[in-house]
């Protein structure tokens, strides 16, 4: 059987929602991940922040917040 690529994952580091140390929403994975920006969702604290970083260094930060990527429309 082929191993099929992971639908949600950190967009820093790449760790599957999912793993032990994904970050949730209030803690429960139900609520989806704690962390989202305009370009995906992000596992931790660490990531969200050298996310930030790049995006600054690059001067490509949104304007405004990004819509939760797991709310439907």
């Amino acid at each position: 059987m082929l191993a099929r690529p992971e639908k949600y994952q950190c967009i820093e580091c790449g760790k599957a929602m999912g793993t032990p140390d994904f970050a949730y929403h209030h803690g429960r994975i139900e609520y989806g991940p704690a962390y989202w920006c305009d370009r995906g969702i992000l596992c931790s604290i660490q990531c969200s922040l050298a996310h930030h970083q790049k995006r600054q260094a690059e001067g490509t930060q949104p304007q405004q917040p990004a819509p939760d990527p797991f709310e439907d429309d």
